[in-house]
């Protein structure tokens, strides 16, 4: 089986949903906050800018990977 992505009608429109994509993932996509990123989440909870709610369940996220391109 060979995929091609030059040839996917939805190119760059739904890679994130891309079954393909979903299966060649080698992490999960979210992922429990570092140190910094939860200071940082917990000083916005501490200035009201989002709820105790939110920054608890806050996760950070891999975005999926978009390959470069050539220009030239």
């Amino acid at each position: 089986m060979q995929i091609d992505c030059d040839s996917c009608p939805v190119r760059e429109r739904h890679c994130a949903e891309c079954m393909v994509t979903a299966l060649l993932q080698l992490a999960p996509l979210e992922l429990r906050l570092d140190d910094d990123e939860r200071a940082a989440v917990d000083a916005l909870a501490a200035l009201g800018m989002v709820s105790a709610g939110e920054a608890a369940r806050a996760t950070a996220r891999i975005e999926p990977w978009r390959p470069l391109r050539s220009t030239g």
